[in-house]
Order: structure tokens, then sequence, then C-alpha cells
């Protein structure tokens, strides 16, 4: 049995490296650079795409979640060019990291490395105070403190689920 729940436990990173794959490709499309909003878009959905695949508890996902919609900033009318490429950049350093941690889990699926794979994924989401509405950003730091705090907890408990 504990071989099933090993063969489970390893298709969370089989799947974040195929999502990892899918905004890779998205991000190398000619002239994305130029398109603010698009990036934007972009990048709210690979943080909710994340968001979701981390193990806690579905009360404080739907939390955080909503909060990040609710705040997040589209209007890109005074966005320059160099900001897109550093949203770009940004992106693609989160995907990197947790591609890095998502391939020890594929390659050595354990409950330590699991959890060390939720907090990367927390650690790079690529979620700025910029991306904001300023008054939103408290309460979302305040959700995220949550989530760590939450590891920290289950940590000391042996690794119990989050959920």
């Amino acid at each position: 049995m504990s071989e099933a729940i090993g063969c489970e436990d390893s298709r969370k990173g089989e799947s974040l490296l195929g999502l990892l794959g899918y905004y890779e490709a998205i991000l190398e499309r000619k002239g994305l650079v130029t398109r603010i909003g698009e990036i934007r878009s972009l990048k709210l959905g690979l943080i909710l795409e994340l968001l979701k695949r981390v193990n806690i508890s579905e009360e404080l996902r739907a939390k955080l979640i909503s909060s990040v919609v609710s705040a997040w900033e589209m209007n890109c009318n005074d966005r320059t060019l160099e900001q897109g490429e550093e949203e770009i950049k940004t992106m693609r350093s989160s995907i990197s990291a947790v591609r890095k941690s998502a391939q020890t889990v594929l390659h050595n699926c354990n409950p330590i490395n699991l959890m060390q794979l939720d907090v990367t994924v927390m650690f790079a989401l690529p979620l700025m105070p910029h991306d904001l509405e300023i008054d939103y950003v408290p309460k979302i730091r305040d959700l995220l403190n949550q989530v760590m705090e939450d590891f920290v907890a289950r940590k000391n408990q042996g690794f119990a689920p989050g959920q």
C-alpha cells in the first residue's frame, strides 16, 4: 500500500512539471513582451494554478485564491516594455525553482520532499506587492503567513496532511 501512496504522491511532481512546461511554452511566444495585459493574465493564472497544488487546508486555499483574484491589479496602462520583460523573467524564475523541487519529488518521493515542494511553491510564487491593489496587501501577507505556519505545524506533528 505504501507503494501506491508513493506513486500517487509522485504524480504531484508529474502534474507540476506538466503545468510548468505549459507556462514555459506560452512565455516563449514571439511578441508576448509587448502585450502587458496578456502577461498579467498569465502571471495570475500561474499563481492560481500553483496555489491549487499546494497541500494546505481547503478553507485557507479558498481564502488565498479569492483574495489574490480580488486584489489583482489588471490596469496595465502605465506599464512599460521593461516591466513586461521583468514580469516574464519573474515567472521563468518561479518555474525554474518549482521544477527543480518537483523533479526531486519525482525521483525520490517521500514526505519530506513533498513538504519541501509545497514550501518551494509558496516561496517561488511570482507574486509581488505591485501586483495587488494596495489595500489587499496586508490581508494576503497574513494569509501567506498562515500557510507557512501550517507547514511548521505539520512538520512538528510529523507531516500530517494540512487538510
